[in-house]
């Protein structure tokens, strides 16, 4: 409660300038328990983006692992436009996110826990993937939505730096330690990863019971009006319509990656689990340097402007794994990892400064939800397609990786068509 008073006397600045004020310990102790969940949430759902494929390549092909990976898209589109508005309007006597976020929880617990028990089975895991993203997009849609609700302008580059910091921890833990566990006992990854989430979201409850204990909900009326609300943005701001465009390629890319990634080193380049996991264990540390400086620098220097390099550096980073499949090209995943984290950590706080002031978080919280399920959806089935396609191209690293080249493929091009719109989005904001 300190804290996060103590974050409120800090002046709002939402401009580019240099921003000088320093953060308290109970402040930044307030934005630690508010970042906290990342971490878990992380862990769990790199966990079923990465390692559940290899689950899946054993009764299906690429093109079919990707359009079920891809189906958090379709969940995407329409959970957080449900669940943002509705908890709007919200009143509890543990304030208005809070019981979504447990319910969140609850339904990935339990389809954490009965993905490896369906591993023979396809209709199963795709059961369980779907109670998988109904119970993430339900979680951190009104998570997401607390960062306006607590945090002034100020400091929200600083507080998705935090939080992105917390979410790069659980991204390098599920990257390194989940091809370890996997290769211990298959379930075994997935069983951590509900403990996880169950841990960060028992701890974000009580860390913050004192602030959201007493919020009552806005007037507006409940979920039904999520839609209204979201259209209304839509129709009258520019600047989120760019955005929104912009963010479904850059989650695309990133999602293309993340799902066959695993696949690529195994069976395009033969290498271990293990030896995957130690090879992905440079993307985790790249990702705990990259998130907090990317905050501090959005802060000091505007977000979309450290976006528009990061994602050059993102997408030109990925020219080696067209043309090589020399392994002496891991050393690049450094700094693309390094460009990718900052790319993925700053577009809500960009977003957070495009909507209009006294609107309702949840309805904007659900803006990066939309973005984020188109991105999904068209991500993971694109790559799949470019591989099946890929495995046919008799030359290069197309051949000597059975087609998993095609992936860097997709996602350059997604990441360059995003630069024009990126451009475009301050200059619709004024």
């Amino acid at each position: 409660m300190a804290a996060a008073e103590g974050l409120q006397r800090i002046s709002p600045r939402d401009g580019h300038g240099a921003h000088k004020d320093r953060l308290s310990r109970a402040q930044l102790r307030f934005l630690a328990v508010l970042g906290l969940p990342a971490f878990g949430v992380a862990f769990a759902y790199t966990v079923v983006g990465t390692y559940l494929p290899v689950l899946l390549a054993d009764l299906s092909g690429p093109a079919v692992t990707g359009i079920l990976i891809g189906g958090e898209g379709v969940v995407a589109l329409i959970v957080p436009i449900l669940v943002g508005g509705w908890s709007d309007s919200t009143s509890t006597g543990i304030g208005r996110r809070l019981p979504f976020v447990l319910a969140g929880a609850v339904l990935m617990v339990l389809a954490l826990l009965g993905m490896p028990l369906g591993a023979g089975s396809l209709l199963w895991i795709a059961i369980s993937l779907a109670v998988f993203f109904l119970g993430y997009f339900g979680y951190y849609t009104p998570y997401y939505a607390l960062f306006p609700d607590l945090v002034p302008g100020a400091v929200r580059g600083r507080s998705q730096g935090i939080q992105g910091g917390f979410r790069s921890a659980g991204l390098l833990l599920a990257l390194v330690g989940g091809g370890f566990l996997l290769s211990l006992w298959r379930p075994l990854p997935f069983v951590i990863g509900a403990l996880a989430v169950v841990a960060v979201t028992v701890a974000l409850c009580f860390g913050l019971r004192a602030r959201v204990g007493s919020e009552r909900g806005t007037d507006q009326p409940s979920s039904g009006s999520g839609l209204r609300v979201d259209l209304g943005l839509l129709r009258s701001h520019r600047a989120i319509r760019y955005w929104i465009a912009a963010d479904a390629l850059w989650e695309g890319a990133v999602d293309a990656l993340k799902t066959f990634v695993v696949l690529y080193f195994t069976r395009g380049l033969g290498m271990s689990l293990r030896s995957t996991a130690t090879s992905l264990a440079l993307v985790g540390l790249a990702a705990l340097v990259a998130a907090p400086v990317a905050g501090k620098l959005a802060d000091r220097f505007g977000a979309r402007r450290i976006m528009q390099a990061a994602v050059w550096a993102f997408a030109l980073g990925l020219i080696p794994t067209l043309v090589t499949t020399n392994t002496l090209f891991l050393a690049a995943i450094v700094p693309v990892a390094f460009a990718a984290v900052v790319l993925m950590t700053l577009p809500y706080t960009l977003l957070m400064r495009l909507l209009p002031d006294r609107e309702a978080h949840g309805a904007g919280a659900s803006m990066f939800g939309l973005g984020k399920g188109v991105g999904v959806l068209i991500g993971p089935m694109l790559a799949g397609l470019a591989i099946t396609f890929s495995d046919r191209v008799p030359v290069g690293a197309f051949r000597a990786t059975a087609g998993y080249a095609g992936v860097f493929g997709v996602a350059m091009v997604l990441l360059l068509a995003s630069i024009p719109l990126l451009r475009r989005i301050e200059p619709a904001q004024r």
